[in-house]
């Protein structure tokens, strides 16, 4: 059974949004690229990880979490949480492309690209131990001692691999039901009822990973951001507010809603908490009106009076802007 399921990347989001708001020339642009890659690679490994549980039917009582966030003695992430009688396994993808060695003498593996780019990362093994310690120290707080296993998952089934070290397993996508059935022939830990209840902990348990504001985090100052209402059709910055939504000057292309987009960069960029002055600012909009609706038609709460008002969002309303601007572009 899947507990939780893969959700879309809110960094990854977040990230499309600051590369887009950040001027090419600024000292920083190249690094958020990168990130952005690898936070994609990352994203698209997990989500092949994810398939291989939708499509596959384990023949005993098992419990299947993607994307779990939990606390002990530090917070950690697992990509997948896969539970069953034997005890709990921790799957954590590698989406790395190229040719990998691991170096028998470092906690590290490198990866040779076609075009004789070398670049080192971090052992999947140091990764696996890590979670392992924490996820041990939450069973032993919650009095729950079970057995962990941990392996790397490499969605590339055509990855070639070099001096592979003896305490990592490694497996492709399709391989993963096979060591999970063996491990279901391995001595029971616990019982059925035990095995629900750790579940329902874990769920209870589990706190979403938030990855904002960006600006903050990657020590870029706000005011280096392209403001205005950023223009689907051309990307230009700075649509104006008309009658009937925003008008590009640039193209002409009327969006009713372009607005929302604006309204969630900030908040993801910049800040949870904004004054109306503050987003007028941001979206480069003279009317103080026109902003005290768009945060009613969005439905942002807010706190305080007069000049002292402030909108505030969080984690669930930042998922409701996006999935509002998915489904218009959709349309």
């Amino acid at each position: 059974m899947i507990m939780k399921e893969k959700s879309i990347s809110l960094k990854a989001i977040g990230l499309e949004a600051l590369l887009r708001r950040l001027p090419e020339h600024h000292p920083r642009y190249m690094d958020i690229e990168s990130e952005l890659r690898k936070t994609r690679a990352g994203e698209n490994g997990e989500r092949i990880l994810a398939n291989v549980f939708q499509q596959y039917q384990f023949p005993f009582t098992h419990y299947v979490f993607h994307d779990v966030n939990l606390q002990s003695t530090g917070k950690f992430q697992m990509d997948t949480l896969f539970l069953c009688r034997q005890g709990a396994v921790i799957l954590e993808v590698k989406n790395i492309a190229g040719r990998i060695r691991f170096p028998e003498t470092q906690n590290q593996l490198t990866r040779t690209l076609e075009n004789g780019q070398v670049d080192a990362f971090e052992c999947p093994s140091v990764q696996l131990e890590r979670n392992k310690m924490m996820l041990e120290d939450w069973f032993h707080a919650h009095h729950m001692p079970i057995p962990i296993y941990q392996a790397a998952v490499f969605p590339r089934p055509h990855q070639q691999f070099e001096n592979l070290r003896k305490d990592l397993t490694l497996l492709f996508p399709l391989e993963i039901p096979v060591f999970l059935r063996r491990l279901n022939s391995f001595h029971s830990a616990i019982d059925v009822p035990e095995l629900t209840d750790i579940a329902k902990k874990i769920t209870d348990s589990h706190r979403e990973y938030d990855p904002f504001p960006l600006t903050a985090i990657y020590g870029i100052h706000p005011s280096a951001l392209l403001t205005g209402v950023y223009c689907v059709q051309c990307s230009f910055h700075g649509m104006k507010s008309i009658y009937n939504g925003w008008g590009c000057p640039q193209c002409g292309h009327v969006d009713a809603n372009a607005h929302v987009q604006a309204v969630l960069d900030y908040f993801m960029l910049i800040g949870y908490r904004v004054s109306n002055k503050e987003c007028r600012q941001f979206l480069r909009l003279e009317c103080r009106q026109k902003a005290k609706r768009i945060f009613l038609q969005l439905g942002i709460p807010c706190e305080g009076k007069n000049k002292g008002r402030f909108y505030v969002a969080d984690l669930q309303l930042i998922r409701k802007l996006h999935n509002s601007t998915r489904s218009k572009a959709i349309k």
